[in-house]
C-alpha cells in the first residue's frame, strides 16, 4: 500500500485587505499532485461581480457598477501576481508585468483620475465564489466589500495555464462621484477644500462637495449593516487567519458577526451589548467583542463592531445575534438570525484522538475534527494513495475511497489515529 503525506498550508502576508486561499501539497518519494481545473476567467469575473452584488443587494445595499478603468487596473495587478507567483497589494519595480507599486499608482496609470480607491485580493483561489466568500470571512476584507460610500468596482482574474493552482482575483473599488469631480473645474471659491485627491495633485475639491459625494451613496444604504445578514444561509462556521490578523493568538475560531452603523444616520452611537445565541437560546459566551479601541491593527472605525466566537460554530445550526445600542439617550435593540453551512454528504464528527469509523462504501463522506484548542488544525495527514481527500477547511475533509477492494485503513495526523472500516 502506498502512503502519501499531505500538508495543509494557509499562508498569509502582512498586507491589509488581502486573503490567500489554502491548498494541499503532497511530499514523499512518490508524489501525487491533484491538479486544479482550468478556469474560464472571463466567466469567473462576471460571477465575482454578480456574487458580491447579490450579497450587497440581499443586505439592502447599493450594488456596484462595473468601471472599465478599474477593470484594467485590477486585471493588470492580477496578471502581475500570477506572473511572479506573489500575493501582495504592492508590486516590485523590475518584476514581470509591473504597473505600479501601490493600488492607487496602478489606477492612476490607467488614467483613472481619483486617488480614493481600495483593493481586495485573493490568490490560489479556484473560483470566484470561493474568493468572495473567503474575503467575507475575514473581518477587515469584509468591511472593505461592505463600504458604504463605494459604487463602482473593477475585477481582474488570472490563472497560470501550466500551473493552474497559481491564480489571482483582484477587486478595486471606488466612488464615481469623486472621480467625476476630478474631471470638473478645480474648486476656486472661498472655504475649505481637499487636494491631492486627483491625478492632478493641485486639483481642488470643495469640502461640501466631497462629503456630498460620499453621502450620495451612504444615504441609500441601510442605517445598520449586519453580516451575516438576517436570514442568510450557508454561512461558514469558522474563521482562520487574515492579514493583518485580528486574532493573533488564534489559528482557528468561529465566524465573526459584524455590525456597522451608517454614519450618515448616526453621528453618535454607543453599543451597549452584542450577544450570540445558538439554536433555542443558549448564549455563546466564549467571545471577543472587537471595536475601535481594542482592534489590534486600528482599522475599525468608531461605528464598526465585530463579535468573534473564540470556538468554531457548529455546522447546519441556526444562530441568533442581538445588539443593544444607545442613540441620543434612547436604548434600542435589534436581533437577526442566520444558519451555518450544511454539508452535502454524511457528516462524521470525530472528537477523540483515536476513533474507529464505519463508513458506507460507494459514497463520499465528510469528516469533521473539532479543534481541541485555538491552534488545532489538521496537519501532516497520512492516508493511502487510493483514498481521495479534498479539504473543505483546516478541520474538515471530504473522503472518497477509489479502490472498491479497500476495506480497512488508518488515517493519521499529529496524534490522531482514525481507523476507517468500509462496509
Amino acid at each position: 500500500m502506498r502512503v502519501l503525506w499531505v500538508f495543509v498550508l494557509l499562508t498569509l502576508h502582512s498586507f491589509a485587505w488581502q486573503l490567500l486561499g489554502f491548498g494541499t501539497e503532497t511530499r514523499e518519494k512518490e508524489v501525487t499532485i491533484r491538479t486544479v481545473l482550468p478556469m474560464d476567467v472571463e466567466y469567473e469575473k462576471g460571477v465575482a461581480r454578480s456574487h458580491l452584488n447579490d450579497i450587497r443587494e440581499s443586505m439592502g445595499m447599493n450594488t456596484l457598477l462595473q468601471d472599465d478603468l478599474l477593470n484594467l487596473a485590477a486585471q493588470g495587478h492580477a496578471d502581475y501576481l500570477v506572473a511572479n507567483n506573489e500575493s501582495s497589494h504592492y508590486e516590485v519595480e523590475g518584476h514581470k508585468k509591473f504597473i505600479g507599486v501601490k493600488p492607487v499608482d496602478r489606477t492612476l496609470s490607467v488614467n483613472y483620475q481619483s486617488t480614493q480607491v481600495s483593493e481586495n485580493l485573493s490568490t490560489h483561489t479556484y473560483d470566484a465564489q470561493s474568493s468572495i466568500d473567503g474575503l467575507f470571512s475575514a473581518i477587515y476584507h469584509r468591511f472593505g466589500f461592505l463600504a458604504l460610500d463605494i459604487d463602482t468596482i473593477g475585477v481582474g482574474t488570472t490563472q497560470e495555464k501550466s500551473k493552474t493552482s497559481n491564480s489571482a482575483f483582484v477587486y478595486v473599488m471606488a466612488n464615481s462621484n469623486l472621480e467625476r469631480f476630478c474631471h470638473d473645474k478645480s474648486f476656486s471659491g472661498s472655504g475649505k477644500y481637499y487636494y491631492k485627491m486627483c491625478k492632478n495633485e493641485d486639483h481642488r475639491i470643495g469640502e461640501k462637495a466631497y462629503h456630498k459625494a460620499l453621502d450620495a451613496n451612504k444615504r441609500y444604504n441601510p442605517k445598520i449593516v449586519l453580516y451575516p445578514y438576517d436570514g442568510q444561509k450557508e454561512v461558514p462556521p469558522v474563521f482562520y487567519d487574515e492579514s493583518p490578523d485580528p486574532l493573533p493568538n488564534h489559528e482557528v475560531s468561529g465566524f465573526p458577526v459584524s455590525v456597522e452603523f451608517n454614519d450618515y444616520f448616526f453621528k453618535e452611537v454607543s453599543l451597549q451589548s452584542f450577544k450570540l445565541f445558538e439554536n433555542e437560546g443558549s448564549e455563546v459566551t466564549d467571545v471577543l467583542l472587537m471595536n475601535k479601541d481594542n482592534d489590534p491593527h486600528q482599522r475599525f472605525t468608531s461605528k464598526q463592531f465585530s463579535l468573534f466566537p473564540l470556538k468554531r460554530l457548529e455546522y447546519d445550526t441556526e444562530y441568533r445575534a442581538e445588539i443593544a445600542y444607545s442613540v441620543k439617550g434612547k436604548l434600542e435593540t435589534l436581533s437577526w438570525a442566520f444558519v451555518t453551512q450544511k454539508p452535502t454528504e454524511s457528516l462524521h464528527k470525530i472528537e477523540t484522538k483515536d476513533a474507529t469509523l464505519h463508513l458506507e462504501k460507494g459514497k463520499s463522506h465528510i469528516l469533521y475534527f473539532p479543534p481541541h484548542n485555538a491552534h488545532d488544525l489538521l496537519k501532516q495527514l497520512q492516508f493511502p494513495a487510493d483514498v481521495d481527500i479534498t479539504f473543505i477547511d483546516h478541520n474538515t475533509l471530504k473522503l472518497t475511497v477509489m479502490d472498491e477492494d479497500l476495506d480497512d485503513f488508518t488515517m493519521k495526523s499529529e496524534g490522531r489515529n482514525i481507523r476507517i472500516v468500509m462496509e
